[in-house]
């Protein structure tokens, strides 16, 4: 970080990875705003965040005023290095152990608990305001309850689905969901990979920190990727995004909606200002991202999107049924999800929206490809998703704790799912994705005389 003469909206250098560079003219459009630049060491700040090619992508050659000559320019201690490398030293010889303690989805939350710095742990775990929707979250699944059927030869099981016309391995796959640098430098690049071994869909983030092109060449042969959109105030950037992404081979999209602003999350405002950061709550939130096209209604934006491309789209942040009634009107996929719980305090779950789109409009789910996520713990959540019509069933923060150890926490997370849903489905009697049905979620149906406000009557299946 420069010293403090060459930090303000007038005058701003900065030092990245031992470069300067001059950000005056480019303070002001910084989706994160101009007081992260002006206040944070900028390599500290950058890495976790950004693409390795971002500043070619947005700043000018002239911007670029060459390797740093004054060393008192920098507060970085020139020790800083070689203590990072102690510090992944000495948490690769603690990562074996730490796996050997993971047996499911939750432990890896705990165990990485220990070793995640304060305000990474706090940013993946943060939820909007009073966190009760992310606790909701997980807390609705509980509300399902199975009917299996017994006596039916059961000798392997078949967990091979489609979503949005390509074939995984399985149903359950990687959400977007961005930040995975601060669980460890490769971030994104380790998902791919480990989600390409396995045969599972990568819905790669927006903000990944990783480039469109690393995250290509890191697929396995066989691997599709699908990408993760907002749509950005400056529409023109976005198309380019899409555009590049369609010819690097991604091969499915989703429209995130329900970002318009991002949600008031404490944890992260606490974390922050344990750290000595007053971020000044009338500022507004500690998450920030670029100002999104604010003029969409349904119409224009699957126009726009349309006039793009014609690969399978979802329309992220569907958390009522009459939206997912649209998203089929439309020709688009409904992505059920509330951010986990990052955004709006008190939204529905995912298991509400899927239970109201049963009761009022059916019709979605034989038309659409559903996608669910939020809350997703365990393989028999994703069993039940499946068996009330989801095509797909997604998970963001557990595979970011995961990533916190390394590409070995990402593949164990994934056999521990593969292994739980194929254990559901073994003693609910079915032997095939495709096979699951209403019929086998029993108490869905039975609660709705105890529970009318959110859930449907009728349509047994039994």
């Amino acid at each position: 970080m420069l010293t403090s003469q060459y930090r303000s909206k007038d005058r701003c250098l900065v030092i990245i990875k031992e470069n300067v560079y001059d950000l005056s003219s480019y303070l002001d459009s910084h989706p994160g705003g101009s007081s992260i630049i002006l206040k944070r060491d900028a390599t500290e700040a950058f890495e976790p965040i950004h693409p390795n090619n971002v500043i070619e992508k947005h700043l000018s050659r002239e911007a670029h005023l060459g390797p740093v000559a004054d060393s008192d320019m920098i507060t970085t201690p020139a020790s800083a290095q070689m203590k990072m490398s102690s510090l992944e030293s000495s948490l690769q010889k603690s990562i074996p152990s730490l796996l050997r303690s993971v047996v499911n989805i939750h432990n890896s939350e705990l165990s990485v608990f220990q070793i995640l710095p304060a305000r990474s742990f706090a940013f993946f775990k943060s939820g909007a305001e009073d966190e009760k929707t992310v606790q909701w979250n997980q807390n609705s699944w509980n509300r399902i309850r199975f009917c299996p059927r017994v006596s039916r030869p059961i000798r392997a099981i078949d967990l091979t689905t489609s979503i949005l016309g390509t074939k995984y391995s399985a149903p359950c796959f990687i959400c977007p969901a961005g930040g995975g640098k601060l669980a460890h430098p490769s971030g994104d690049l380790a998902l791919t990979k480990v989600a390409g071994k396995h045969g599972i869909l990568h819905w790669v983030p927006n903000n990944t920190g990783c480039s469109q092109e690393e995250l290509a060449d890191a697929r396995a042969d066989t691997q599709t990727l699908y990408w993760q959109i907002y749509a950005l105030e400056d529409l023109s950037v976005t198309e380019k995004e899409i555009k590049q992404a369609i010819s690097l081979g991604y091969r499915g999209f989703a429209l995130t909606v329900d970002a318009n602003r991002v949600g008031k999350r404490e944890r992260d405002e606490f974390s922050e200002n344990q750290e000595g950061e007053d971020n000044e709550f009338a500022s507004g939130p500690t998450v920030s991202r670029s100002h999104l096209f604010p003029d969409f209604d349904w119409m224009s934006a699957v126009s726009w999107l349309r006039n793009i491309t014609d690969l399978p789209i979802a329309i992220k942040g569907i958390q009522s049924w009459k939206d997912a009634a649209l998203c089929m009107k439309y020709g688009v996929h409904p992505w059920l999800s509330n951010h986990g719980g990052r955004q709006l305090e008190g939204a529905p779950s995912a298991v509400d929206t899927l239970l109201a789109i049963h009761a009022h409009c059916p019709e979605v789910i034989r038309r659409c490809d559903v996608i669910v996520d939020e809350g997703i713990s365990r393989g028999s959540d994703i069993v039940k998703a499946l068996a009330l019509g989801a095509k797909g069933v997604g998970l963001g923060r557990a595979f970011l704790y995961a990533l916190a150890l390394r590409e070995p926490g990402v593949d164990k997370a994934i056999r521990i799912l593969k292994n739980e849903v194929e254990t559901t489905m073994a003693l609910l009697g079915v032997v095939s994705v495709d096979s699951l049905n209403p019929s086998y979620d029993f108490d869905w149906q039975i609660s709705a005389s105890s529970d009318q406000d959110r859930l449907p009557r009728g349509r047994s299946n039994l």
